[in-house]
């Protein structure tokens, strides 16, 4: 019904009905043309994998991580979760530390480690004049130490803190970190390769379409660009480090250490900005769908109150992350989407985005 209404309004009068003559084509030749556009998008992918490759092993050989494609923008993907776990554990050291600082001396003076050590005996000698040793070999002295516990504990997590000598995200199989660093190469060759994908796809379906059509696609296009790279640069600068925080939350909460997966991170990381993207995409739908007359300003202020709940149920439902900060940070800019929609469609009268007015069927009328 919805394809039927498109074909319909879809005429437009300044062409007649065979305009694509020149051009029509057998569906075995659609076949074959879909096949090349294919191919040749596949082959530049391709290509900018193996750039992705040797530009990240010159970055290796050459010690500068910035040099390359995947592995730079694995770290970008994967620091705000390393940052945010490497100061929650310091944030729980420092808290067992004045845990320990406010309990009972005494009872802390029984939780102690030995620790065996060697101290080098010739600063001994060069300090102490007259000092003079038994074996004249003897070059350390070991002895064993008593130290709390707690201070053993508390200095461990904070060298590693201030070195950053550990990493937090976890690899599980032997296979882990190869799937993980080749999806991370794959996308972003697929970012670099999009132009040319993009074009051999606009080669393909832009031959069936009307110049009024394609000029559409041409201003739209770049707007729909602009609002999928604004959802995701939101997510990933903005809404992951605070979700990160969010959901350790709950691990302070319930008193359980975080050690999370780096393949399971990467998945969600990738998810979240997509998502956003994608729902940054409102405002260009209800143009469409006012354009074309399905739905009209006039039912949008009718029904804005189901629309607010509807985009709330519908946020939440597709968010990768169950906190409430990151179904916020999604929902409340959808919404504000959602009202410049509503001010858009206001603005611009329906049924011109498909070339003017539907024709009218012609009725036979008996005499």
């Amino acid at each position: 019904m919805f394809a039927k209404f498109l074909n319909k309004n879809r005429h437009h009068p300044d062409y007649d009905e065979d305009f694509f003559k020149d051009t029509r084509m057998s569906f075995g030749d659609h076949l074959d043309e879909l096949r090349t556009r294919m191919w040749r998008a596949i082959k530049g992918l391709g290509l900018f994998l193996i750039i992705g490759f040797i530009l990240d092993g010159i970055g290796e050989r050459l010690n500068q991580p910035w040099i390359g494609i995947g592995r730079p923008m694995l770290k970008i993907i994967i620091d705000p979760v390393e940052e945010q776990v490497k100061q929650w554990y310091h944030d729980r050291a420092q808290r067992i530390k004045k845990d320990v600082d406010s309990s009972d001396k005494d009872d802390q003076k029984n939780k102690t480690v030995e620790v065996r050590t060697k101290l080098p005996v010739q600063p001994l000698l060069d300090s102490f004049d007259g000092l003079k040793l038994k074996n004249p070999e003897q070059t350390h002295i070991e002895f064993v130490e008593q130290v709390p516990a707690a201070d053993l504990s508390g200095g461990a997590e904070e060298g590693r803190f201030v070195t950053n000598s550990e990493h937090y995200l976890k690899g599980m199989g032997v296979m882990e970190a190869f799937m993980v660093y080749f999806k991370m190469s794959l996308l972003c060759g697929v970012v670099l390769a999009c132009p040319w994908i993009f074009y051999q796809m606009w080669a393909f379906i832009g031959a069936g379409l009307y110049p009024h059509e394609k000029k559409l696609i041409h201003v739209y296009l770049p707007f729909s660009i602009g609002l999928f790279m604004g959802g995701c640069i939101l997510c990933q600068f903005v809404v992951m480090p605070r979700a990160v925080d969010a959901m350790l939350g709950f691990y302070k909460w319930i008193d359980v250490d975080p050690d999370l997966r780096l393949n399971e991170w990467l998945s969600f990381a990738l998810l979240m900005p997509l998502v956003f993207g994608i729902s940054f995409q409102t405002p260009l739908v209800m143009m469409f769908l006012n354009k074309i007359g399905v739905v009209t300003y006039q039912t949008h202020v009718k029904t804005w109150r189901y629309a607010l709940f509807g985009l709330a149920v519908l946020t939440a439902l597709i968010c990768p992350s169950t906190d409430v900060f990151s179904w916020l940070s999604l929902f409340i800019p959808t919404f504000g989407l959602y009202l410049v929609g509503v001010l858009i469609c206001y603005l611009q009268p329906h049924a011109s985005l498909l070339g003017g007015p539907a024709e009218e069927e012609e009725v036979e009328v008996g005499v």
